[in-house]
């Protein structure tokens, strides 16, 4: 077959083609895949993790209200965990898998609603510390948290330590402010260590468990569920915004 050659222009013309063709498509591929093939090495990482809290709907609201701030956003909730249980679930083997893949810049987190209880050990050979042993359960929690914490803070990543909320049960406040104690005593002088007192994020004005508000059209809505903790979509939502400000300010 014979090779038939075009001319100086039509080659001009069919290369432009090819060039606005391939512009159209890399601008194509940008749109649809934001974020992915195109992320900004700026943008800091928050690791959001803690114990129900976290894994509900106030954890999904500040993931929300986070990303809406601009930052890149890793969530990690296990319902009834905390640091009494190491048994049954270990925050520090799973803070440690979670920073190293993570990689964040800051790390939040919240726990200590299932901590009003005996202490165990991951050996259970090591035995129990009773709650009502007070002066040993406080010497005992306090060493876990500041542990768990000053490995959070290496390598320079800030930490910000929320409590747990406020709640219905008059005993179960009892027991929060234990806990809420030992937190503030743990990191008191930790620099990179920030703790945030959830009890008057979670409060009403007169400093009662939050537990109704309005939605936007004045209609009531609850912002507990039934065992007056666990919060709803509204609450979690309600709550987020309540902690937003103090949280930017430490970011």
């Amino acid at each position: 077959m014979g090779h038939v050659s075009s001319s100086p222009a039509l080659r001009v013309r069919h290369r432009a083609s090819i060039l606005t063709l391939t512009a159209a498509t890399l601008a194509l591929i940008a749109v649809a895949a934001p974020g992915k093939a195109y992320a900004d090495p700026a943008q800091k990482t928050v690791l959001l993790i803690g114990d129900s809290n976290i894994f509900g709907h106030l954890g999904k609201a500040l993931e929300a209200d986070l990303r809406a701030e601009g930052y890149r956003v890793v969530r990690r909730g296990k319902p009834t965990s905390g640091l009494a249980r190491p048994d049954f679930f270990d925050w520090f083997v799973e803070a440690r898998r979670l920073v190293d893949a993570a990689r964040p810049d800051t790390v939040i987190m919240l726990f200590g609603g299932n901590d009003g209880q005996r202490l165990r050990f991951r050996d259970r050979a090591l035995g129990t510390i009773f709650w009502e042993d007070e002066a040993r359960w406080n010497v005992v929690y306090e060493t876990r948290i500041r542990r768990l914490m000053e490995y959070l803070q290496a390598d320079g990543r800030r930490v910000v330590l929320l409590s747990p909320t406020n709640r219905a049960s008059p005993r179960a406040r009892m027991r929060m402010g234990r806990v809420r104690g030992a937190m503030q005593r743990a990191v008191r002088d930790l620099e990179r260590v920030t703790y945030v007192d959830m009890f008057p994020f979670s409060s009403d004005e007169r400093g009662r468990w939050l537990q109704t508000g309005h939605d936007e059209r004045g209609r009531p809505v609850a912002y507990r569920r039934g065992d007056g903790i666990h919060l709803t979509t509204a609450g979690g939502v309600e709550v987020a915004r309540r902690v937003l400000p103090t949280l930017n300010r430490v970011l």
